[in-house]
């Protein structure tokens, strides 16, 4: 419990860090672009983000895997797993890069872009992400929260100062992109260092790649539907909305967003941790439904200012010309933090390898990508839709795990 505390309040307090880092970036290149092309600018970095945490489990399934390595003092694992993960990430994640290179030409036309060129770099910050998430998930699993803390904090540091410097010679949407590839090459040079005792282990000859890719599949399925779920709005605004208004959309995307710093602790630190009660054979949902606690506990904190401060918080992050957003803060952010919450339940049940919630979150997204489509009239429409399937899902999700427990406890009884 000491332990478990100790990484939390570190974690907290890097990914705040890194989140504010990341938010001052996001506000100040809005702030440049101007309304028109700031929705560009967060629609670039919320495809990124839709491919990157689609792919997350990359990060997710190396930690497990280096979790339980690491338990058995099977360092030699390790060190196979380290390169055989950057080597398929090297070569699978180039060719996504290419393929998403060429798509991206129709897709800046469905989006209403004036160049392709920021769509092009939203694929090279999936792919030197994917890279950096084979590093960051060493780290995790090897519980070096400390140096994975330096890790993305400098990562969030060295993008504020580059994007500063860039788009202040280059007042575009690529400029302010551009800024994420280039944080992303410095810090992958930074993990390699990080990583260096590992790099020089001798690699065991072989491991159960077929358990890893078993694992990775329904992840990634699970972690598809998760960015989904967190991009489609803004994409769909983006494609259905007049520019300007999808930038005021975009103002309050980017601020809800930035309450995934609250999150992101318990996400970084669930799946080691669930891994190693389950190879303990110690109980699991006890600390998961604590987790759970201290994040419900979190969310109050924005929702109450969003909700009494709309203005104030614009007015605060000098984003003024975007006032139209104050009433979407409060309901926009709830929606946010609700899917926040069914993602940390979905990773428990992940973490041990039960993908039966996988049949309630693939028909909740068909039913938010449904009534997008045909209810979009105003931005309230479209949260109201987000938030809808959010709490449908997350009383979904409290029905599944009575069930399972139900269904645990007859089997127990018959045996």
């Amino acid at each position: 419990m000491r332990e478990e505390s100790k990484h939390s309040i570190l974690l907290l307090i890097s990914t705040a860090a890194t989140a504010l880092l990341t938010f001052v970036y996001s506000v100040y290149a809005m702030n440049v672009l101007g309304p028109t092309r700031a929705a560009d600018f967060v629609a670039a970095i919320s495809i990124a983000m839709f491919f990157y945490v689609a792919l997350g489990p990359i990060n997710g399934t190396v930690a497990k895997f280096t979790a339980a390595y690491a338990a058995d003092n099977d360092m030699g694992s390790v060190a196979r797993l380290q390169r055989l993960g950057v080597r398929n990430v090297l070569r699978y994640g180039g060719i996504g890069f290419l393929i998403g290179g060429v798509s991206a030409i129709p897709l800046a036309s469905w989006l209403k872009y004036e160049s392709v060129v920021p769509l092009i770099l939203s694929f090279a910050i999936v792919w030197l992400t994917l890279l950096l998430s084979v590093a960051r998930g060493m780290l995790r699993g090897l519980q070096r929260f400390g140096a994975y803390s330096i890790n993305t904090v400098a990562e969030a540091l060295v993008r504020l100062i580059v994007g500063i410097g860039l788009l202040s010679v280059w007042t575009t949407t690529s400029g302010g992109v551009l800024a994420f590839v280039v944080a992303l090459v410095v810090i992958l040079a930074v993990s390699q260092l990080q990583m260096a005792d590992i790099w020089r282990q001798f690699e065991s000859p072989d491991i159960d790649s077929a358990a890893i890719v078993r694992y990775l599949k329904p992840m990634c399925v699970m972690m598809a539907i998760t960015a989904a779920f967190d991009n489609v709005d803004m994409i769909a605004v983006k494609h259905l909305f007049e520019a300007e208004s999808a930038g005021v959309y975009g103002a309050a995307f980017t601020l809800a967003r930035g309450t995934s710093v609250l999150v992101t602790p318990f996400n970084i630190i669930l799946l080691p941790l669930v891994a190693g009660l389950q190879a303990k054979q110690a109980p699991v949902r006890p600390t998961v439904v604590r987790i759970c606690k201290y994040f419900v506990a979190l969310c109050a904190i924005p929702l109450f200012v969003f909700a009494i401060f709309p203005k104030q918080v614009l007015t605060s992050v000098r984003l003024d010309q975007f006032a139209e957003a104050a009433p979407l803060l409060m309901p926009l952010t709830a929606a946010r933090l609700l899917g926040y919450l069914n993602g940390l339940i979905a990773l428990s049940y992940a973490a041990l390898w039960r993908f039966g919630f996988l049949k309630i979150f693939v028909p909740a997204l068909v039913a938010e990508v449904a009534l997008l489509a045909v209810w979009h009239d105003s931005h309230m429409s479209v949260i109201q839709i987000a938030l809808f399937v959010q709490a449908g899902t997350l009383l979904a999700l409290i029905a599944y795990a009575i069930y399972a427990r139900s269904a645990n406890s007859k089997a127990e009884n018959l045996n």
